[in-house]
């Protein structure tokens, strides 16, 4: 066996051992310094998971947080190369071992998944789109921003605290998220069934706002009366001012 060989068995031994605690034979190692490497490697771990998820970490209770953070470590071997990923890892493995802690904390899995969006699309790449910030929103056909996402909650998780939000609250909420193209800040916005799909619709290609207006109430089967057309150019004219609506399309 070639030294190099050797040296990385020794290396995945050591990452085994700080994550399982279970320590194999691994020639020269100092058993009685060991054991600070794996406390030292979890809170490293411990401490990117509080910065990733603040508000779940305020929602449990210090033993809670400290019994699902410990499993996660000790059971998961993470797959992801990119360090600021494995917060979604954490929310994915709660996902799919349904630990008791999500019975007594129902909002907690779409609690992480709010605070995960967050990261995900401050960390994303760029997603360029052609388009001008000047144009006239009666006739031009408007850009919906790329950098986007859509989200349905079942609780408002976005909305109140979430040691405040209890069965009741259960209900339909919608929530957009975008990145702003001059800071790379994220921005949340609660929107209704209907805003949402007219921004769904926007993202199928560039239209006009009559159009997209139009196309909205068509699929909805409502009548477009002078009130409903109202409350979509106001929305329109909001979410351009918040760059949910990045600009107009390129002639």
């Amino acid at each position: 066996m070639s030294l190099l060989e050797q040296t990385h068995r020794n290396q995945l031994a050591l990452a085994s051992y700080c994550r399982t605690g279970i320590l194999e034979d691994i020639p020269g190692i100092n058993t009685e310094n060991i054991s600070q490497y794996r406390r030292l490697v979890f809170n490293v771990i411990d401490d990117m998971l509080q910065s990733a998820f603040p508000l779940s970490y305020e929602l449990l209770k210090a033993r809670e947080w400290q019994m699902i953070t410990h499993d996660f470590f000790s059971n998961h071997a993470c797959q992801s190369p990119q360090v600021w990923y494995m917060p979604r890892e954490f929310y994915e493995y709660l996902e799919q071992t349904r630990p008791e802690i999500l019975n007594n904390y129902p909002v907690l899995l779409e609690l992480l998944w709010f605070e995960w969006l967050e990261v995900e699309l401050f960390m994303m790449e760029d997603r360029g789109i052609d388009y001008r910030i000047t144009g006239d929103l009666k006739q031009d056909a408007i850009v919906l921003n790329p950098e986007i996402h859509f989200q349905h909650f079942k609780f408002p998780v976005h909305l109140k605290k979430a040691k405040k939000i209890t069965a009741t609250d259960q209900g339909d909420y919608y929530l957009c998220i975008h990145r702003l193209p001059e800071s790379g800040d994220v921005s949340f916005t609660d929107l209704s069934a209907a805003f949402v799909r007219l921004l769904e619709l926007l993202s199928e290609k560039p239209q006009t706002a009559a159009t997209l207006i139009d196309d909205l109430c068509e699929e909805l089967k409502i009548e477009q009366t002078t009130e409903i057309t109202a409350m979509c150019q106001d929305f329109i004219s909001i979410a351009m001012e918040s760059r949910l609506i990045i600009g107009f399309k390129n002639n």
